[in-house]
């Protein structure tokens, strides 16, 4: 063998021995129903699921605000009374969107800058 297929069979061989001791190997095997199952996979971490659902909620709030500064609190309040009235989820949905301390003092401060869009 040449220089550079000996470089490169170490390089498979401390990459391989570095996804071993890291537990981040994929191993296939198959079970005694003949399905093939994954051991080893990555799986969803709590992190990345408290990071997506603050996420979710920062959007939400900045929705919920913008919608609140632009509309006012009139029509903002007579159309999440509107949704109140609709379905399970319409209803969960305007429960979350009723306008919070945070949203009635960012409001006045938004509105001058969404007002010239």
């Amino acid at each position: 063998m040449n220089q550079s297929t000996q470089d490169f069979d170490a390089r498979l061989r401390r990459i391989e021995r570095a996804r071993g001791r890291s537990g981040r190997s994929v191993v296939y095997k198959v079970d005694e129903r003949g399905r093939v199952r994954r051991r080893g996979a990555r799986r969803l971490s709590l992190w990345r699921l408290i990071r997506a659902s603050l996420f979710l909620g920062v959007a939400l709030f900045l929705f919920k605000l913008m919608a609140f500064s632009t509309l006012g609190e009139a029509e903002y309040d007579h159309r999440t009374s509107e949704l109140a009235g609709g379905s399970d989820w319409e209803q969960l949905l305007a429960r979350a969107m009723q306008p919070d301390p945070l949203t009635l003092m960012l409001a006045p401060y938004l509105h001058p800058l969404l007002k010239d869009l």
